[in-house]
Formats: C-alpha cells, structure tokens, sequence
C-alpha cells in the first residue's frame, strides 16, 4: 500500500493505528507512510518498501500494517510474562 490515492484508503490506515498499542507514540511505519506516500507513487523501489510495510490485495483493498500483529503480539507475552513472575 505503497500509495493512498484518496481519503477512504489514508482513513483504513489512520483507523488501524488508532487501534495500534503505539497509537499514541512515535511509529515508524507510519512517519515513512505519510513521508513517502506521494513519491511512492513513481517510485518503483519506494512502492516495493511500503508495499511490505503495509499490505494491500492484488485488486488494491486495504490488508494492513504488517507491524500490528507482531507488536499485538509482543504485548501479549509481555504481559504473560509480567503476570506469571508477579505470581
């Protein structure tokens, strides 16, 4: 998803982060997204970075931050963790 060519793609991504456990801090992914966006658009090596940072269908539909799942993930088992030595 190297380029959003309008406001309901951008929108899919802004909704995801919102629900990402770094909503409210600094994500990489997404400063290089809204950096690189518009070049991506020309850009055969721009487009094939973002395009595997964030996933979209063949037919061009919205799959997502590659980078949620493990970070979902991580917090998980790192909450596991913490509660299992607290016990």
């Amino acid at each position: 998803m190297a380029y959003f060519s309008n406001g309901s793609e951008g929108m899919l991504h802004h909704l995801e982060c919102a629900e990402c456990i770094l909503a409210d801090k600094f994500c990489p992914i997404a400063s290089v997204q809204m950096s690189y966006n518009y070049d991506a658009c020309n850009n055969k090596t721009a487009t094939a970075i973002l395009n595997n940072l964030i996933k979209q269908t063949e037919s061009g539909d919205y799959v997502g931050c590659q980078m949620r799942p493990l970070l979902m993930e991580l917090a998980v088992e790192l909450r596991t963790k913490t509660q299992e030595s607290e016990n």
